[in-house]
């Protein structure tokens, strides 16, 4: 039979390394779904005249007010989480005072969408 000073030894021993263990932080090897981000999908606004691009134009998603303007070849781009929006480019020219135009457009996650805008430039 062991003293009892050794037996109390290894349970002091065996308490303080599982009480450490306790306390540790657990890091997951894989994100839980629970707790993914919502996937995006892309969205290309192109406002064009005479089949060149119009730069400097105003889009707006007005559900995220969101807002960018048309590069050099005429388009804005955005990334949206999966769902439906309004998007609205600003003083387009369609024949009398340029005026706002909305378009309705749904997101889905992984895929593109593209909307193609008219902007008269001469019918002002």
């Amino acid at each position: 039979m062991r003293p009892p000073t050794l037996v109390a030894l290894i349970c002091a021993a065996l308490l303080s390394t599982s009480c450490h263990d306790a306390t540790a932080v657990v890091q997951l090897s894989e994100p839980s779904a629970t707790f993914a981000p919502p996937k995006s999908g892309s969205l290309v606004v192109h406002v064009y005249w005479d089949n060149q691009g119009v730069p400097n134009k105003r889009v707006e998603v007005l559900e995220l007010h969101l807002t960018a303007k048309t590069d050099d070849a005429g388009y804005a781009r955005f990334d949206l989480p999966s769902g439906e929006y309004t998007v609205r480019a600003y003083d387009i020219n369609r024949g009398g005072p340029s005026r706002d135009i909305d378009t309705r457009v749904t997101i889905t996650a992984g895929k593109g969408s593209r909307i193609e805008i008219f902007d008269c430039l001469p019918c002002v």
